[in-house]
């Protein structure tokens, strides 16, 4: 039977990626981790620290990457990648403004099956994203999954999963934050 009483309630835990390195000449799937970016996840690990993560995954995207790096050196987990946990696909869109951008992100969100921002809808960045969460609980079945990602495509999902409003979350969920989920999906808090 083993030690039941001590073993940790499952969990999901996604998390939004540090700050990067912005080069606006540059993909953003390719923009690194800045060392304030790395010193925030390296923080936000001992936060999570006591949810008793067992897995950690992570969007192949640089800054997810080394994110989840980051935060593995404090959890002591390895660290695997999923390719289909990535951020809505944006590598075309060019540079925005910040108030431009959030206007394109909120209309995607109301539009999540028009292509509104990138070379991907909202509707199938979510999709893609559900799927990997899929497979990425199934093969880790017990305890504590810890998943490194983006904030659209994490607010997306939430949106639907939890029924939440995906806007107030995408602006609520800032850079090296974590939205920890229960099991059941019926309760969830923002650890930042």
């Amino acid at each position: 039977m083993g030690n039941q009483a001590h073993r940790p309630p499952r969990r999901l835990i996604l998390v939004k990626h540090g700050q990067p390195r912005i080069d606006p000449d540059a993909p953003p799937s390719t923009w690194p981790l800045s060392d304030e970016g790395r010193a925030a996840a390296t923080a936000l690990a001992a936060r999570l620290d006591r949810f008793e993560p067992a897995a950690l995954v992570s969007s192949p995207e640089l800054k997810a990457v080394e994110t989840a790096q980051a935060i593995a050196v404090v959890l002591g987990l390895p660290v695997s990648q999923d390719p289909d946990l990535g951020e809505q696909h944006n590598e075309t869109g060019g540079f925005q403004d910040a108030l431009v951008f959030e206007a394109l992100v909120a209309r995607m969100f109301r539009e999540p099956h028009h292509l509104v921002l990138g070379e991907e809808t909202g509707e199938a960045a979510r999709r893609r994203f559900d799927a990997a969460l899929d497979r990425q609980l199934a093969a880790h079945p017990v305890g504590t999954l810890v998943v490194v990602a983006h904030g659209r495509v994490i607010s997306l999902w939430a949106a639907q999963v939890l029924g939440i409003d995906a806007m107030p979350l995408w602006k609520r969920l800032g850079l090296a934050t974590a939205l920890v989920i229960s099991a059941d999906r019926d309760d969830f808090e923002i650890v930042a």
